[in-house]
């Protein structure tokens, strides 16, 4: 199958000088995904030109969080913390995490902004996917999740063309300067490393130090591994339930009977009534095996969760599907907080154009099947290709000291992504987290690791022992806990 070419994309080369602005910043709080939790932080709105070539034509407001050292000698060089998705919204992302940032953010401002297309930064929402909840990326019909993207497209606030990481990063170097620091320090997730990266790409002479979590290498075009490496991540899930006692007792036959739910629930979606896990209130769902496959899909990003699948798969072969509609409903309020409109801006201009020839029999071969990639491209097909900077794909080099954090088990950005990086990055050190997934941020003593480098970022002195001592998640939990 052939997918679009890279020509799609318009090329985005000049920089466009626009007058430094200030930013006045009020007291807010920020909360995460569900209105959980709170952080304190001072919050403001940048204008920004919507297109940056025409510098006086319609603009948006980029919101932008400060949370403030706690010391009073604080230092100069902010972190700045970039979320994931694309789509996801830095100030939700850090409300959830900020627990993990606290060494940091003792001596350091903690900087966010609120990409364009996320969070309160004029969002690109679509809420006929939002609703569709789990179903986009395993659904059953391709023609009826392409319809329904396409009407998101004509529905948008705004012209997606840009709204893509060339401009996301242009971006942020209007808010350094806006708030006036001479250089950042920068932590990136998941696809938050790309625009870390292409920041750094830009602008070296501002760029401190990077923390990269979860890879994304600048040559990588994302969306056919996705599938390939879910399946190797569940299989790995079986194969440590099998090779442990008590879960091999517990839930025998898991394959088969993962295989015979996800079969069932194809011919026969099962509709379940259960406590909605935010509100409590009895929510009903009709169980299909598209929402199952969402389910299996986004707890296998880390070993942790994918240890609850033994009980919740065990338990739908028995026909009990309360804990997984549970943890469908659940993952699905998170999944809706995803400006989907932003991702499709940037996956149809910085990935499907660049896949090349697609192996859909070895996609078929997988539980999630061929859906994501044909959806996917046919999308894409439609969706307008934005802006991207001239050599975009090409590696970043540099010699700014970077941290680069991998899971070993890491299914959405697997650590062999990181050796297509690092020859290009002059000064850079690897933490890889035994048996850990997506997204190393909170784990072990990673926090501590990470307020180390960025007080004093010199790879080749970072003492990074601790995280070769993280212990495996157990393979299974049982509803009374992981199994000693």
């Amino acid at each position: 199958m052939r997918m679009p070419a890279a020509t799609l994309a318009t090329v985005f080369v000049a920089t466009f000088a626009l007058p430094a602005a200030t930013l006045e910043l009020l007291p807010c709080k920020l909360t995460a995904v569900g209105g959980r939790y709170e952080v304190s932080a001072r919050c403001g709105e940048l204008p920004v030109p919507l297109d940056p070539s025409q510098p006086d034509g319609e603009r948006l407001g980029l919101h932008v969080a400060v949370v403030p050292a706690l010391a009073e000698d604080s230092l100069p060089d902010p972190l700045v913390v970039i979320a994931g998705g694309p789509g996801d919204a830095a100030t939700r992302f850090y409300a959830a995490m900020a627990g993990a940032f606290t060494s940091v953010a003792r001596r350091r401002d903690i900087v966010l902004v609120d990409q364009r297309g996320t969070g309160q930064s004029a969002p690109l929402h679509c809420p006929g996917l939002d609703a569709e909840g789990l179903d986009w990326s395993v659904g059953d019909s391709v023609d009826e999740t392409v319809a329904l993207t396409l009407a998101c497209l004509d529905d948008l606030d705004h012209d997606p063309r840009f709204f893509t990481t060339s401009v996301a990063a242009q971006d942020l170097e209007l808010v350094r300067e806006a708030l006036g620091y001479a250089q950042f320090n920068i932590y990136g997730v998941s696809y938050g490393t790309r625009v870390a990266q292409h920041y750094l790409r830009r602008h070296p002479e501002r760029t401190r130090s990077l923390v990269l979590d979860g890879l994304v290498p600048a040559s990588v075009a994302l969306g056919p591994d996705t599938a390939l490496e879910s399946q190797v991540a569940l299989d790995a899930t079986w194969a440590r339930c099998e090779a442990n006692g008590s879960c091999n007792a517990a839930f025998p036959d898991i394959r088969a009977r993962f295989d015979a739910v996800m079969r069932r629930l194809g011919e026969a979606p099962a509709t379940v009534t259960v406590p909605h896990p935010a509100s409590g209130q009895p929510t009903p769902l009709v169980l299909t095996r598209t929402i199952a496959a969402g389910v299996v899909r986004l707890l296998v990003y880390s070993p942790q969760s994918a240890a609850m699948l033994p009980v919740l798969v065990n338990d739908a072969f028995e026909r009990r599907y309360d804990r997984l509609a549970a943890q469908a409903l659940m993952l699905a309020e998170g999944i809706g907080e995803l400006a989907y409109g932003l991702n499709f801006a940037v996956v149809c201009t910085e990935d499907v154009p660049f896949w090349g020839e697609v192996d859909l029999e070895a996609q078929r071969r997988t539980y999630m099947g061929t859906m994501f990639v044909e959806a996917l491209a046919k999308v894409c097909e439609r969706w307008p290709a934005g802006v991207m900077d001239e050599g975009f794909k090409a590696p970043v080099e540099s010699d700014v000291p970077v941290l680069i954090l991998s899971g070993e088990k890491d299914p959405i950005t697997p650590p062999r992504y990181v050796s297509l990086a690092t020859p290009f990055l002059a000064n850079h050190v690897e933490v890889v987290g035994p048996g850990q997934g997506h997204g190393m941020l909170a784990v072990g003593c990673v926090p501590h690791l990470v307020a180390e480098f960025v007080d004093a970022p010199e790879p080749s002195e970072l003492d990074s022992a601790c995280a070769e001592r993280i212990v495996p998640f157990p393979p299974f939990i049982s509803p009374l806990g992981p199994a000693p």
